[in-house]
């Protein structure tokens, strides 16, 4: 399916579409890592997706990563999180990628916890993020042994 096929399914807001775009590329590469959940009515509640260069990425890089936010930017309201690092270059490099319906602690535990699934348990040293309350719980939780910082430009706007 080319690009813009895509792009008109998804403009429909098919949830249903975009899942199986995500399991035809698990069937075209073996180590792409992709995981939903559905609320009680059948609609997309959280996904979690990275491909076998961001895994392959993040077991060369993964010490330090940040996991952050965007404000519900896109059309259906819901927060886009990359987790990302920088690679051997100083350069931007993504882990991978997730959207969820919401901000809750037990939203930010099953986002962590698939986080490592995909990542063969590796743990990171170190997590930076926003001072999100919820976030804070949620690494306290999965990642107890992990050293957890504030984003220094979050510290500068309160």
């Amino acid at each position: 399916m080319c690009y813009r096929e895509k792009m008109k399914l998804l403009a429909k807001g098919d949830a249903n579409t975009a899942i199986g775009i995500m399991m035809t590329r698990k069937t075209r590469d073996p180590d792409f890592f992709f995981e939903h959940t559905v609320d009680a009515e059948g609609q997309l509640k959280n996904m979690f997706w990275c491909d076998s260069q961001s895994r392959q990425d993040y077991l060369d890089f993964g010490d330090v990563i940040v996991f952050d936010n965007t404000y519900k930017m896109n059309r259906y309201g819901m927060p886009f999180i990359p987790f990302v690092g920088l690679n051997n270059h100083r350069k931007t490099t993504v882990f991978g990628c997730a959207i969820v319906s919401d901000e809750t602690e037990q939203t930010y535990v099953w986002l962590l916890q698939t986080f490592l699934r995909s990542m063969c348990q590796k743990m990171p040293k170190s997590v930076i993020t926003d001072a999100d309350a919820a976030m804070i719980k949620a690494i306290r939780e999965v990642l107890p042994d992990v050293w957890h910082r504030i984003c220094t430009w979050h510290i500068e706007k309160i």
